[in-house]
């Protein structure tokens, strides 16, 4: 596994309202980053110990707000009758992942604002609490504040730019949408205006990072920098939206898999390398029994198992027991497919029916003689 599948790579935290909410190993990097960063603007006037617990408290703070911002559109897109799949939690913000699209303008655009609303009523609070704590002279929960009013006031104006994945971006689309009552159009657009809201972005970012190198500018750098990265990010999901967009048609792993070949999760490794691994040359397998999905193998995790246990041991003792992350329906789109297999590990994603059973099996190494065609 590479480093950048490796950071790559979720994991649960928890569930809310039944929704998985998750994170990558990324964002980690990014939490001791804000940390650091308002321990110092903190240690200004609180020295010591305590103006790192405030960093950690006012970090925490701002990923929650990060998060009821995502729940905001998750909880609207459940009253348009939309299920989620999940909440991401990435270095960048946040992601509600739905089900399927919002049937009409109208739901897409109350799906979009319920985000920046959500955002906008953190920020004003924040402010009312800083404003009582100044009346109290309690300056350093004035400074919480103030960090917590200025993260979400940012964050809500932010999001409402209009170029998608941004959430004005999503207004847009509506809008769009409305009056031409093509979404495939009207995504294509908002996607472009993303694309050119993304390039601004990286060039006020190098344009910070250069002067600040210069000295020019003076404690810019990092600004700078951030941007840059932050551009980049949406810069790549603007182009993927687009090019799904302009397609005559999104892929879907039904086009794609191909029959499943299970390994019972009772079979013994010795068998499984004998008799099973010869005929199959695969870096994974699916462990089901009668249909029903039990895990993957992969040949990564079974070179960790020497070989005298070989016949001792049996493959549900060394698979990867099944999560949300192995399977797919035959209507997935492919790329998101590709994404839950980038994710798991193990290059691979299971096809399940609405009943649950077994019928596909898709692999990286299919997606890429597929793109070759």
């Amino acid at each position: 596994m590479s480093i950048s599948e490796f950071f790559q790579r979720q994991i649960t935290v928890a569930r809310v309202y039944g929704i998985p909410v998750r994170i990558d190993y990324r964002w980690f990097l990014v939490f001791a980053m804000s940390v650091w960063l308002i321990a110092t603007q903190i240690g200004l006037w609180v020295r010591g110990p305590l103006s790192w617990i405030i960093g950690v408290v006012t970090t925490l703070a701002l990923f929650l707000s990060i998060f009821g911002h995502e729940l905001s559109h998750a909880l609207m897109a459940r009253l348009e009758g939309i299920e989620i799949e999940e909440i991401v939690l990435h270095p960048f913000g946040g992601l509600a992942r739905l089900g399927r699209q919002p049937s009409s303008p109208g739901a897409e655009f109350r799906i979009a604002v319920a985000g920046p609303a959500a955002s906008f009523l953190f920020a004003l609070l924040s402010f009312a609490a800083m404003l009582i704590a100044n009346m109290g002279r309690y300056e350093t929960s004035a400074a919480i504040f103030f960090f917590l009013f200025f993260g979400n006031l940012l964050l809500a104006v932010f999001n409402l730019f209009p170029g998608y994945p941004l959430d004005g971006g999503r207004v847009l689309r509506a809008a769009l949408w409305r009056r031409s009552g093509n979404i495939q159009e009207a995504t294509r657009i908002a996607g472009l205006c993303g694309q050119v809201i993304a390039w601004a972005l990286i060039a006020f970012g190098a344009y910070l990072a250069i002067m600040s190198h210069f000295g020019l500018l003076r404690g810019d750098l990092f600004t700078g920098l951030w941007a840059i990265l932050v551009g980049l990010f949406l810069r790549g999901a603007a182009r993927s939206v687009t090019a799904q967009a302009g397609g005559a048609r999104v892929d879907a792993v039904a086009e794609a898999m191909s029959a499943p070949v299970a390994v019972e999760p009772d079979a013994l490794i010795s068998q499984f390398v004998d008799v099973i691994l010869p005929q199959h040359r695969q870096r994974a397998f699916l462990v089901a029994h009668q249909r029903r999905l039990h895990g993957i193998l992969t040949l990564e995790d079974l070179k960790a198992l020497p070989r005298e246990c070989w016949r001792e041991k049996r493959v549900r003792d060394v698979m990867r027991p099944v999560d949300s992350s192995q399977f797919v329906k035959p209507t997935t789109a492919l790329a998101r497919a590709e994404e839950l297999m980038q994710r798991n590990g193990t290059g691979a994603v299971a096809v399940i029916n609405d009943a649950g059973e077994l019928i596909g099996f898709l692999q990286q190494g299919q997606l890429k003689r597929r793109a070759k065609r």
